[in-house]
């Protein structure tokens, strides 16, 4: 029984190993395109928001931790980036502003707590979102376009008004938003 036990964790030591050989399908950028923050596109409240909870899936600015860049679990981070961006990248953002159905997009995703991802949060607490988190995206989404900050062709506002919420804004009846 040892010598079988012995020669199984040698065997999967060996598997460990060379997969690690075994290339991810498309490699997540870890480099910085734009050093602009969803808070200085967006506003300070639902930008600082989506920093902490979004860009590590959804833009270029990815951060791979120690551990994503061995396999099977740098298969699996770059299964999740690369459908992230597919879905909303926001990167594509320093050029022109979100439309109405992006932002809706990210407040029903925030409400009905799709995202961000449990297995995420489980290691990056900090992205966790709170109930006031949901309201300020929310309020930020249902906002009308006109409230939006302008972004100049740098991807830049072009006044450095912020973002406040308003009172009289509807918000959409989603689900699992309260």
């Amino acid at each position: 029984m040892q010598r079988v036990l012995s020669r199984t964790a040698v065997m999967l030591g060996f598997a460990l190993v060379g997969i690690q050989f075994v290339p991810t399908p498309t490699k997540p950028t870890s480099v910085t395109v734009s050093k602009v923050h969803m808070a200085e596109m967006i506003g300070p409240q639902a930008g600082a928001i989506l920093d902490r909870s979004c860009q590590d899936c959804h833009s270029s600015n990815t951060h791979l931790p120690w551990y994503g860049r061995v396999a099977p679990v740098s298969w699996i981070l770059s299964r999740d980036v690369n459908k992230g961006r597919e879905k909303l990248d926001f990167s594509q953002w320093t050029g022109r502003a979100p439309s109405t159905n992006e932002r809706m997009e990210i407040c029903d995703a925030v409400s009905d707590g799709s995202m961000p991802l449990r297995a995420y949060t489980v290691l990056h607490r900090r992205a966790r979102i709170s109930k006031r988190d949901v309201d300020l995206i929310c309020d930020w989404a249902a906002a009308p376009a006109s409230n939006q900050r302008p972004l100049q062709a740098s991807g830049l506002p072009a006044t450095a008004e912020t973002l406040t919420s308003s009172n009289d804004v509807h918000r959409p009846n989603t689900k699992g938003y309260r």
